[in-house]
């Protein structure tokens, strides 16, 4: 993104909606900048979070003609099986012994692994279970999608910085450039260490994961790191950069409208208020005194914020 540009963002005197009303902007004592918020593009599917909830149906992995999908709780059952018919989809509802509902897809005849992708792509299916020819068919070893869509991309530009980021999950390496910065980190999940280079400063982190959480500590951007992502409170806490970091968020998984995520809060002593649309991976918002215009393709929110680090300039930069 070039200065001129940049310029004519700060510039606007509208607000996003969201920012005037985050109180952990008014607790910090931030003054929020006059940044208009750049549109989503054209929606397009984000293959990476759609693929991901797509796993092998191991009691019955010889049922290749039926879709088993998961419906995430307080769902609409007759609402959600009326709208997935209405699209083409031959759906019925089963509900299992803890009350919580399924919908069973008949794909018998048809592209069973077009349309468990397409069953994927609903925000209240939270996962599609596939016979293993199916599954084979998706990611099996000579199929070369499985190759492509674990590899991410980040591109775009923020902290006045074009941003051109590579994120391999099979290496598990992030490659590229921003921050006027050449990128090369390396995850190792073994040791629970992320090493390397960024912004123009040695990385040396560790971190501990589980399904609710996240904490990455260490070093990076020449500052001590720490920071929390709790998912299930929708709370990044910590510091970094020689900065306080907080950020809010909900998710809105299992919400069938709920396609966008604001992000807002605090980090590198200036105000963040970022919003993420779920279908077409786009970023756009404001972080570092400057606009964020950004698009993940096949790598999502869940990725930015637990690697945020990377996304925060060096104090000395």
């Amino acid at each position: 993104m070039n200065k001129a540009l940049a310029a004519i963002l700060l510039s606007v005197s509208a607000l996003p909606a969201f920012a005037g009303e985050s109180q952990v902007l008014n607790q910090a004592g931030f003054t929020l900048p006059a940044v208009e918020v750049p549109a989503p593009q054209a929606p397009k599917a984000n293959q990476w979070m759609t693929l991901r909830k797509i796993t092998v149906n191991t009691a019955q992995p010889d049922m290749n003609d039926t879709l088993i999908g998961l419906v995430q709780p307080g769902q609409d059952i007759d609402k959600v099986v009326a709208e997935l018919n209405a699209n083409g989809f031959k759906a019925s509802a089963l509900q299992d012994n803890q009350g919580g509902y399924m919908v069973f897809v008949d794909v018998k005849g048809l592209d069973a692994a077009d349309y468990a992708i397409g069953l994927a792509r609903y925000y209240y299916i939270s996962e599609v279970k596939v016979g293993q020819r199916v599954h084979n068919q998706l990611f099996g070893l000579n199929n070369k999608s499985t190759y492509a869509v674990k590899q991410g991309t980040i591109k775009g530009g923020m902290n006045h910085s074009p941003v051109d980021v590579k994120f391999d999950k099979l290496a598990w390496t992030f490659t590229g450039g921003m921050n006027h910065s050449p990128v090369d980190v390396k995850i190792n999940h073994d040791e629970k260490t992320i090493t390397g280079g960024a912004n123009l400063s040695p990385v040396d982190l560790k971190f501990d994961w589980s399904k609710e959480e996240v904490t990455v500590y260490g070093g990076a951007n020449h500052s001590p790191v720490k920071y929390t992502v709790n998912w299930k409170k929708g709370l990044l806490e910590g510091h970094a950069s020689h900065s306080p970091v907080k950020l809010e968020f909900n998710m809105g998984e299992g919400y069938i409208d709920q396609t966008i995520v604001n992000v807002t809060g605090y980090a590198g002593h200036a105000p963040v208020g970022l919003i993420y649309n779920k279908v077409n991976g786009h970023i756009g918002g404001y972080m570092n005194h400057s606009p964020v215009d950004v698009n993940l393709v096949n790598c999502d929110l869940y990725d930015f914020l637990q690697y945020f680090f990377l996304f925060m300039k060096n104090s000395a930069q």
